[in-house]
């Protein structure tokens, strides 16, 4: 896909964000919208959870989490076309993708630190087909900071088939308005929120076009259908 709708589509990573994305199986992105345009962003991520049916929340011990933030407004339409993270997919993915889901995650204050795990399996290296099928984003609506729990990581351990051996995770810090982009197959997991206050994000997934993922497209709003763009309807395969 080199263009669609009239966009220049071909634009790779910058060097550095390629090569720790293929090396250590992640990268941060600096925020590229304001600081007002991030602010409002919080004040409509904030609504939108507070209008959310109970249906549509979930969680556990430590998070909360509330689905389908493609049809939450028109606030957050941009989030899953941001065209660095696009590149990383033709990076990792290597093959024609679409988004799976995307959601609000908010970790509770003072929430101990998840066990590491991985979002999806590296297969052995003769099923080249699907050694690399999933490129995982996460907004920061708030600052990650390793006292509020940013998300950690095991670099490099999206290559291992079998769990690597204990390593030293690494919080993926930074600014609200950045993007932290991932291998689904690195090992990963929030670390402690030591503070008083919650740490939200957004979050989401590609995956290759032919994979099954959430039936995004039985959600869809009139409203939402209405209002975004081709590249966005061709993204979440509709």
């Amino acid at each position: 896909m080199d263009s669609f709708d009239g966009r220049d589509l071909t634009a790779a990573l910058p060097a550095g964000a390629a090569a720790q994305l293929r090396d250590d199986g992640f990268t941060v992105l600096a925020p590229e919208r304001s600081a007002p345009d991030i602010a409002a962003l919080a004040t409509a991520y904030d609504a939108a959870v507070a209008a959310a049916e109970p249906r549509d929340i979930g969680g556990g011990r430590t998070t909360v989490r509330v689905w389908d933030f493609v049809n939450r407004g028109p606030s957050f339409d941009s989030l899953y076309l941001v065209e660095p993270v696009l590149a990383a997919c033709r990076q990792v993915i290597g093959a024609p993708f679409k988004l799976s889901t995307m959601h609000s995650r908010a970790l509770k204050a003072r929430a101990p630190a998840d066990t590491l795990h991985v979002d999806f399996a590296r297969q052995p290296q003769d099923c080249a087909r699907d050694a690399w099928p999933m490129v995982g984003f996460i907004v920061m609506i708030d600052e990650f900071r390793a006292a509020n729990g940013a998300t950690r990581f095991l670099p490099g351990s999206h290559r291992a088939v079998e769990p690597p051996e204990a390593g030293e995770a690494v919080p993926a810090c930074g600014p609200a308005g950045s993007i932290i982009v991932y291998n689904g197959s690195v090992w990963h997991g929030h670390g402690a929120n030591t503070t008083d206050q919650p740490r939200r994000s957004i979050q989401g997934a590609y995956i290759r076009r032919d994979a099954t993922g959430f039936d995004l497209a039985a959600r869809m709003l009139p409203e939402t259908l209405d209002r975004i763009s081709p590249l966005a309807r061709y993204l979440l395969a509709l």
